[in-house]
C-alpha cells in the first residue's frame, strides 16, 4: 500500500489560511506527518527484516477470524475498514491476501477464499460488502462455520443493520468483534471530536466542540477534515479553543461569527442584521447560523442559571477576551433568567418557521432582533 507524507490537498484550508494566521508556532515546525493512502489496494515494500518481520509484527497483534461493521455513515466504515486491514496485512502486499467479494458472491466462494493458504503473508482477509442479504441467507452456515474458524483468514461483513440478539452477533461477539458505524448522537457528538483531536496531539475545548458541531452538523466525514485543519492551524499549541473554531472554521460564511453572537450579546440589532446579511450566502447557511446561535444561548443560559445558583461569577462566565467578557457579564446582569428561556422559544419558532415555508432571511432577521431587545 503506498504512502505520502505530508499536507493532504483536499483537507487545505479555507480562504485566507496563510502563514502568519496560524496561532502557535512557525508552520515549518508544524506536524506534518499524516499518513495518507490511496483508496485502492496497492503493493506495499516489505519492511527491513522481509517476511520474518511481517509474522513478528502480527505475533503482537490480536488478530478476529471474524469483523462486522455496521452502520450507514460511509466515513465510520471506511476508516474501520482501512484499521482492519492495516491490522491483518500489516505490510504484506493486499493483492496476495485480500479478497474483496459484493452481495452476489456465493456461500462456496466466500468459504473456499477462507479456507485458502496465504500465500506470502501471515493472514488473509475477505471482505464481503453490501452483506445484509448475504447474512440473512446464510446465517446457519455463518455460525456453523465460525464454531471452528480457520486461524490463518478472517471475515470482514459490511453490514447496514446488525441485530445483536441473534444467534450469530453473539457468537461474533465472542470470537470477533462488530464495530457500530452510526453517527454518534448529538450529546455523544463532543466525545468524537475530542477522540479525532486526541489522534492529532491535541485538545479541543468543550466549547469549541459544541461549536463546531452546531456549524458543521453530523457530517463527520467533514467535522475529521476541520479537526484537521484546526490541528494544523493551532501549531505547537496543546489545546483547540472557540476562538480557532471561530477564525478558522465558521469565518469562512463571511464576517467573523463571534461578530453576531457579540451584536446580540450587547443588545444591537443594526450590527446584527448588518453581520447575519453576510452569513446567509448560500441555502443552508441558516441552518449553520441558527446552530451558532443556539450554542450562543445555551452558553448564555447555562451562565445565569450557575450566578443565580451563587457560582463565582470568575468561574461561570466562558473564557473569551477581556472586552468581550465584559459585555457578556452586562447583558446576564441586565437580563432576568426568564429572558434566557424565553429565547430558546423564539429559537424553535424561528426554526419551525424556516422548516414551515417561511423565507430564510426573513425568519433569521426576525429572530436576531428579538434577540437583541
Amino acid at each position: 500500500m503506498l504512502t505520502f507524507v505530508g499536507y493532504h490537498l483536499s483537507q487545505r484550508p479555507s480562504r485566507g489560511f496563510h502563514n502568519d494566521n496560524i496561532r502557535c508556532g512557525a508552520f515549518a515546525k508544524l506536524n506534518l506527518g499524516t499518513e495518507y493512502r490511496t483508496a485502492g489496494f496497492e503493493p506495499r515494500p516489505f519492511p527491513p527484516g522481509g517476511e520474518s518481520a511481517i509474522l513478528t509484527s502480527m505475533a503482537s497483534k490480536e488478530i478476529y477470524p471474524v469483523y462486522v461493521l455496521h452502520g450507514d455513515d460511509a466515513f465510520l466504515r471506511d476508516h474501520h475498514r482501512k484499521e482492519i486491514v492495516d491490522s491483518v496485512v500489516d505490510g504484506a502486499d493486499p493483492q496476495l491476501c485480500i479478497t474483496a467479494l459484493d452481495s452476489s458472491a456465493e456461500l462456496s466462494d466466500v468459504l473456499d477464499e477462507l479456507r485458502t493458504v496465504p500465500f506470502l503473508a501471515p493472514h488473509r482477509l475477505v471482505i464481503l460488502r453490501d452483506a445484509d442479504a448475504f447474512v440473512k441467507t446464510h446465517r446457519a452456515a455463518l455460525e456453523k462455520f465460525f464454531q471452528k474458524p480457520p486461524s490463518s483468514a478472517s471475515l470482514l461483513l459490511v453490514v447496514a443493520s446488525w441485530q445483536s440478539n441473534t444467534r450469530l452477533a453473539k457468537l461474533v461477539a465472542k470470537i470477533g468483534e462488530a464495530i457500530d458505524c452510526s453517527v454518534p448522537e448529538k450529546g455523544d457528538l463532543a466525545q468524537w471530536l475530542t477522540k479525532s483531536a486526541s489522534k492529532r496531539g491535541k485538545k479541543i475545548a468543550r466549547d469549541a466542540a459544541e461549536l463546531l458541531g452546531q456549524w458543521v452538523g453530523r457530517d463527520l466525514a467533514a467535522l475529521d477534515g476541520e479537526i484537521e485543519k484546526l490541528s494544523l492551524y493551532v501549531g505547537e499549541c496543546e489545546q483547540i479553543t472557540a476562538d480557532d473554531v471561530s477564525k478558522l472554521v465558521t469565518a469562512s460564511a463571511g464576517p467573523a461569527a463571534f461578530d453576531l453572537t457579540n451584536a446580540i450579546t450587547q443588545g444591537d440589532a443594526t450590527w446584527a442584521l448588518k453581520t447575519l446579511g453576510g452569513m446567509l450566502r448560500t441555502r443552508g447557511d441558516e441552518f449553520k447560523t441558527l446552530g451558532l446561535i443556539a450554542w450562543h444561548l445555551r452558553r448564555a443560559l447555562t451562565a445565569k442559571e450557575q450566578l443565580a445558583a451563587g457560582v463565582d461569577p470568575r468561574q461561570a462566565l466562558p473564557r473569551m477576551p477581556y472586552a468581550q467578557q465584559n459585555a457578556f457579564a452586562a447583558m446576564l446582569k441586565r437580563r432576568p433568567l426568564r429572558a434566557f428561556h424565553d429565547d430558546f422559544r423564539k429559537l424553535i419558532r424561528a426554526d419551525l418557521a424556516m422548516k414551515s415555508g417561511t423565507e430564510p432571511t426573513a425568519a433569521m432577521q426576525e429572530l436576531v432582533v428579538q434577540l437583541c431587545l
